[in-house]
């Protein structure tokens, strides 16, 4: 067996232990943490609240005053919930869906709620594309970096 084959080898060993490794974390309980919500059956998954922490006082978030544009559009579809942060670090502001929601509106709340929490925290949606500067450039690293922009709306901030 040449050099090559033994590194392929290895590496391969490797991958596999590291995937196994993953997939019991995954099933690990921590107290105070919980468990991922991957191991969650599908319909408490996606009936659970998202939550985002606003840097504001919660009297400054209050859902009966109305709620931020983002938020008010999903209408009562939704139900929120404002608490104190833990720590005394602001506002947890909350959501979920009435229903049973779908991957495209689960989505859609999280969009919701990070907008929401731009706007009364700066007052505006902050926006990373277009790039002011033009294009970025045609390379690997910049495919990527616009595949993940496209999906951070609904996924995640980058």
């Amino acid at each position: 067996m040449d050099l090559t084959q033994v590194i392929g080898r290895a590496t391969g060993l490797a991958g596999g232990a590291g995937a196994a490794l993953l997939q019991r974390l995954q099933h690990v309980r921590l107290p105070g943490v919980g468990q991922a919500s991957a191991t969650d059956d599908p319909e408490r998954a996606a009936r659970r609240w998202r939550a985002v922490t606003v840097l504001r006082d919660p009297a400054d978030v209050d859902p009966a005053a109305g709620l931020p544009t983002p938020l008010a559009a999903l209408g009562d579809r939704i139900e929120v919930r404002v608490t104190p942060a833990p720590g005394d670090r602001g506002t947890e502001l909350a959501a979920r869906y009435r229903h049973t929601p779908g991957p495209e509106e689960i989505g859609d709340l999280r969009a919701a709620l990070r907008e929401a929490k731009a706007l009364l925290e700066v007052g505006e949606v902050l926006r990373v594309d277009p790039q002011p500067h033009g294009r970025r450039a045609a390379t690997p690293q910049g495919a990527a970096l616009e595949g993940a922009a496209k999906a951070a709306p609904r996924e995640g901030v980058l």
